[in-house]
Parts: C-alpha cells; structure tokens; sequence
C-alpha cells in the first residue's frame, strides 16, 4: 500500500493535478485493451488446441484404411515357393 501511494505522489508532482486524471484514464484504457487482446488470444489457443483434440480423437475413432493384399497384384508362378515352374 505504501509504495502505491508513493507511485501516486511522484506521478502527482511529475504530471501536475491537471494532467493527472487524463493519464489515469488513458492507462486504464491500454489496460482494458491489453486485457481484451489477452483473453481473444486465450481463447484462441483453447479453441485450436480443442480443435486439435478432436481431430487427435477422429484418427483414433476412424477405422483403418484397407491394406492392399496379395490378391490385388498379379501374382507370377516364378516367385511363389514350391511351384511348378521351377
């Protein structure tokens, strides 16, 4: 408490009691600003993080694409084991 009543002091005899009032109301205006940006930016990251969780959650839930077998390419008698044409 004593070191804001000094700030308040210094800042009285720094600006005058004219000017005062007009730069309390310009901090609190970057301060509601400031306050505003941090909490779209807060929002933001929550949003593309949950964004991120679902599509996490929607791989996981998808089934597995098919695997190509063996009938799906030709198949040549040299390269099977125990054919006849070797």
């Amino acid at each position: 408490m004593p070191d804001i009543l000094f700030i308040l002091l210094l800042a009285l005899i720094i600006f005058g009691p004219k000017r005062l009032p007009e730069i309390a109301r310009q901090v609190a205006k970057y301060l509601t600003q400031f306050r505003m940006m941090r909490d779209d930016l807060k929002r933001q990251i929550e949003s593309e993080l949950l964004n991120i969780e679902l599509e996490e959650k929607a791989k996981v839930a998808a089934p597995a694409p098919p695997q190509l077998g063996a009938s799906s390419q030709p198949v040549h008698p040299e390269t099977l084991p125990n054919s006849p044409a070797s």
